[in-house]
């Protein structure tokens, strides 16, 4: 028990003496655009209605939606079509999907020349 207590503390202390413990970098969550009109807080069915409405524009442009990430852009780009948009800003401008041809050809339509890679 002495061991390890012992480890324990051992690895709170360098933790701490590097600094403390990084927090998680933050994660962008899938918004829509007018979710407070279309589902208010007074409606007792609003959330549901909001996480089925969730749930069937995942579903149409091929997202998991319960994960609400995909790696493929032309899937993102269907959502932010249908309403919903990341907390970051476009998903064409994310460094993930930067370099993807497709986002290359939706930030010469949609983007502002200096626009520059986020996340």
């Amino acid at each position: 028990m002495k061991v390890l207590f012992s480890i324990f503390l051992i690895l709170i202390l360098s933790g701490c003496s590097f600094g403390g413990f990084k927090p998680a970098p933050p994660y962008y969550h899938w918004r829509l655009h007018n979710s407070r009109v279309l589902f208010p807080n007074s409606d007792p069915q609003g959330r549901i209605k909001f996480l089925d409405r969730r749930q069937k524009d995942m579903s149409d442009c091929g997202m998991d939606f319960v994960s609400g990430e995909s790696d493929n852009p032309e899937v993102n780009l269907c959502l932010e079509k249908k309403g919903w948009y990341l907390e970051g800003g476009p998903v064409c401008e994310n460094t993930l999907m930067w370099d993807s041809p497709i986002c290359i050809q939706w930030r010469k339509k949609h983007s502002k020349p200096d626009a520059k890679p986020w996340g």
